[in-house]
C-alpha cells in the first residue's frame, strides 16, 4: 500500500507506513485532527475519520500536552522527495519517482518536501536532469540540420554543418557548469522578489530545493521534439509556483509573482528602451534631413 501523509496546522509532519501510523496514533505522535492522504485520495481528510477504514483505532485523548509538544519539532519537516532516499530506492527509481510525483503530483509532494538537508541533493538532480536534456535538444538539432540545413542550421558563411555540430557537442560539455550557476541565479531572484512580496517564511534553501526539482523534472518533457521544451518552462513554472505555496506556506498569488516579476520587469523595461530609441533616432532623422522642401507655387 501506498504510505501516508499527516499534516497538522497546514504543515506536512512527513509520509509514513501503515505500521508508522498505527504506531504513531497509540503513542500520540498523531491525532484524530491531523489531516491524512494517500495515493488514491481526492483530498485531505481528517486522520480520526479515515483511521477506522484502514483498520486503525484512535485511543481516547489522555496524552500530555507537553509530550504532545516535545514530540512535534522532531516531525515538523517533511521527508521527500524520493530522489533524497536513492540509497535505499535506487537511482533510477528515485530519479523517475521524483519527476513523476512534482509532474503530477505537486501539491502532495512539496507538502511532504525536507525544508533542510542541504543544497548538494536538488542541485545534483538540477545538473544531471538539465545537461542531460540539454543533451537531447542538441541531437534534435544535429537530426534536423542534417535533414534541412537550409531551415535548421546557422546561416553563417563560414560554418559547416561539421563545424556546427562540433559547437553543440562543446555546449553540452559545458552545461553542467552553466546549469550549476542558473541553479542559484534563478533561485536567489525567486527568494528576493518572494521576500519583497512578503512570502517567503522559509530560509532560501527551501526556494532553491523549490525551484531545483520543480523546474528540472519538467525539462523531461523536452523529449519532446519541437514543442517540448516550451511545454516544459510552461510546466516547470507551474510546479514551482506550487512548490513555493505549499513549502514556503504563502499565498499562490505571491508564488506565481514571484516568478513572473522578474520577467514582466524585463519586458518593461525593454520596452521603455526601445521607445526612448524610437524618439531618439526619429528625432535625429528630422534635424539630420531637415524635411522635404515644399514645391514652388505655379504662376
Amino acid at each position: 500500500m501506498a504510505n501516508i501523509h499527516i499534516a497538522r496546522n497546514h504543515q506536512s509532519l512527513g509520509s509514513f507506513s501503515e505500521d508508522a501510523v498505527r504506531e504513531g496514533i497509540h503513542s500520540g505522535r498523531f491525532n484524530a485532527g491531523d489531516l491524512a492522504w494517500r495515493e488514491g485520495m481526492s483530498e485531505w481528510k481528517p486522520l480520526g475519520e479515515m483511521a477506522p477504514q484502514w483498520g486503525m483505532e484512535l485511543p481516547a485523548p489522555t496524552l500530555d500536552p507537553i509530550v504532545r509538544l516535545e514530540a512535534t519539532p522532531e516531525v515538523i519537516e517533511g521527508s521527500g522527495p524520493a530522489w533524497e532516499d536513492r540509497e535505499s530506492l535506487g537511482f533510477f527509481a528515485a530519479l523517475s519517482q521524483t519527476i513523476g510525483d512534482v509532474l503530477l503530483r505537486p501539491t502532495q509532494t512539496f507538502a511532504s518536501l525536507k525544508h533542510t538537508g542541504g543544497l548538494t541533493n536538488p542541485l545534483l538532480y538540477h545538473v544531471i536532469l538539465g545537461s542531460a536534456m540539454y543533451a537531447v535538444t542538441a541531437f534534435y538539432q544535429i537530426a534536423m540540420s542534417s535533414l534541412n540545413p537550409a531551415v535548421f542550421a546557422p546561416k553563417l558563411s563560414h560554418a559547416s554543418g561539421s563545424s556546427f555540430s562540433v559547437a553543440l557537442i562543446g555546449s553540452v560539455l559545458l552545461s553542467p557548469a552553466l546549469y550549476v550557476i542558473s541553479a542559484f541565479i534563478s533561485a536567489g531572484i525567486t527568494h528576493l522578489c518572494l521576500k519583497l512580496l512578503g512570502g517567503a517564511h522559509r530560509p532560501f534553501e527551501t526556494t532553491f530545493r523549490v525551484t531545483c526539482y520543480g523546474y528540472a523534472s519538467a525539462m523531461v518533457l523536452n523529449l519532446i521534439p519541437l514543442c517540448g521544451g516550451l511545454i516544459g518552462v510552461v510546466w516547470g513554472a507551474y510546479a514551482v509556483i506550487i512548490g513555493l505555496k505549499e513549502a514556503q506556506h504563502t499565498e499562490g498569488w505571491r508564488a506565481t509573482l514571484a516568478i513572473t516579476l522578474p520577467g514582466l520587469l524585463c519586458c518593461g523595461l525593454l520596452l521603455l528602451v526601445g521607445a526612448v530609441a524610437g524618439v531618439g533616432i526619429a528625432e535625429l532623422s528630422h534635424q539630420m534631413g531637415g524635411g522635404m522642401p515644399s514645391l514652388p507655387k505655379l504662376p
